[in-house]
């Protein structure tokens, strides 16, 4: 799979003679600054050392920046300056942060030294009410690199960026349609390309399942099915030839990724599947989410589109796709599950059993596999989704409890559910998901990631779905 790319950030800094604060030597140390948190939080940083003191300075610094590719200008106010100054940074169409700094001690006879937050108000108006072709919102960033409110808000847009510039340009793969009667995730490409920058590709499932046909026994399909069933998975008895035949679809799915350029699969994982060849898919795609290359179930583009914008916030961790089955209002708590689909990394204390998919056993019991049943270890969890037109953002946190009772497949109950912040009852998270129209399928990450996914959503034009009340009446639409 191909690596994660790094966002890039330039950086520049407003001056003006007048105030005479130090704005020079406070620049020189917050770039050392950023450039400490660039090898933390993982991005490319790119900073014009020299202050920017007229409306040359400004031209000659954003077209260095627009010539190296940067997908963030953060213009520090290092002190108040012209209003002209912004309009260079605004023409290169890049996304822009502003960054207002403390003041400092007041200068020999007493003046403003700096004026930096009013540079960085001045600066946002003219973004917003007068150079109305910029087509970015515009986030603003206070105080020192070091300081609480600026390192916390600037990591969140780091890896919303970090999302926005790896979707750009995706290729999502949908393998044999989306599966029968699921007419909720059918989707219109040309809205991916559009708001994500995403493209759709329309894959015959006997593209794959030929390419799968060419691979005969030997070392690569033995090493890939020890993978598959790799360490901390119990493998059932007498299921070793169904796991041979997921090896040789993995190596097919691969090449075929690898032949289109694809950076997720949405795989339309049954009928066909079990007609021929015979299998149950579940812990393949649990496996090609191990490895990087994201799968979501039954044709669903949106989810993964979803998986594969979790798997960016994340700077690569590993995603799965859940359905909300049950509810339980007397603690407050959803059973998020699936049949079993999910990487064994994110199984908890009980490791994962790798058994004949109970869903599709033949009419004699014969078995059919392989699924991973798993409870999904303990922490906090991120879900978010696109509705499948890009119209709406749905995402909340919550803390998975693996010790209370479930059904057999990749399972776990979510408890402590907020949607941006706020507290939400069970009742409450049905009514948001019912209102939203939302579809029946839950990507899910591990972290807080609802702050940078509401942040890449708005570069990306996709509002959130707030979150709705308990009520128990119908809402007027």
């Amino acid at each position: 799979m191909k690596s994660i790319r790094k966002p890039k950030i330039g950086l520049v800094g407003m001056m003006a003679h007048p105030f005479r604060g130090d704005k020079e030597g406070y620049f020189a140390g917050d770039g050392q600054a950023m450039h400490a948190m660039a090898e933390q939080l993982d991005f490319e940083l790119n900073i014009i050392t020299g202050g920017i003191y007229s409306l040359e300075d400004a031209r000659n610094a954003a077209d260095v920046l627009a010539n190296w590719g940067a997908d963030y200008l953060l213009v520090q106010s290092s002190s108040f300056a012209g209003g002209d100054f912004i309009r260079p940074f605004a023409q290169t169409g890049v996304r822009i942060g502003l960054w207002a700094v403390p003041e400092g001690p007041p200068s020999a006879e007493g003046g403003l030294p700096l004026n930096s937050f009013t540079g960085l108000n001045m600066y946002n108006s003219i973004l917003k009410r007068y150079l109305l072709a910029y087509p970015h919102p515009v986030k603003w960033f206070f105080g020192r690199p070091q300081d609480p409110l600026f390192l916390q808000r600037f990591t969140v847009t780091v890896a919303a960026l970090r999302a926005v510039v790896n979707l750009e340009g995706a290729r999502i793969g949908l393998l044999g349609g989306v599966a029968p009667g699921f007419d909720n995730l059918i989707v219109d490409p040309r809205v991916y390309e559009v708001k994500l920058g995403v493209r759709v590709i329309d894959l015959e499932l006997d593209a794959l399942l030929g390419r799968a046909r060419q691979v005969g026994d030997g070392d690569a399909v033995d090493k890939a099915a020890q993978e598959i069933a790799g360490p901390g998975v119990r493998l059932a008895e007498g299921m070793r030839k169904h796991l041979a035949a997921l090896a040789k679809l993995q190596l097919g799915m691969q090449a075929l990724a690898e032949s289109h350029q694809l950076d997720a699969l949405a795989l339309s994982c049954w009928p066909r599947f079990q007609v021929e060849p015979g299998v149950a898919v579940c812990s393949l795609v649990g496996q090609l989410n191990t490895l990087g290359l994201i799968t979501a179930c039954e044709g669903d583009v949106p989810s993964a589109a979803g998986m594969l914008a979790l798997h960016y916030l994340t700077n690569g961790e590993v995603v799965t796709l859940m359905d909300l089955v049950s509810i339980d209002p007397a603690d407050d708590s959803a059973l998020l599950w699936h049949c079993g689909p999910t990487s064994p990394l994110l199984a908890g204390e009980g490791g994962t059993a790798m058994d004949s998919l109970w869903l599709f056993d033949g009419p004699e019991g014969q078995p059919m596999g392989l699924h991973n049943d798993l409870v999904l270890r303990a922490g906090t969890v991120t879900v978010m989704g696109f509705t499948p037109q890009l119209d709406h953002l749905v995402v909340f946190e919550g803390r998975i409890d693996p010790e209370k009772p479930s059904y057999k497949g990749s399972r776990g109950w979510l408890k402590d559910i907020h949607i941006d912040g706020e507290a939400l009852s069970i009742p409450a998270l049905v009514e948001t998901l019912v209102l939203a129209g939302y579809q029946h399928h839950y990507p899910l990450a591990y972290g807080r990631l609802t702050s940078a996914a509401i942040e890449m959503a708005a570069y990306a034009g996709i509002p959130l779905w707030e979150a709705e009340g308990e009520r128990d009446y119908l809402k007027p639409a």
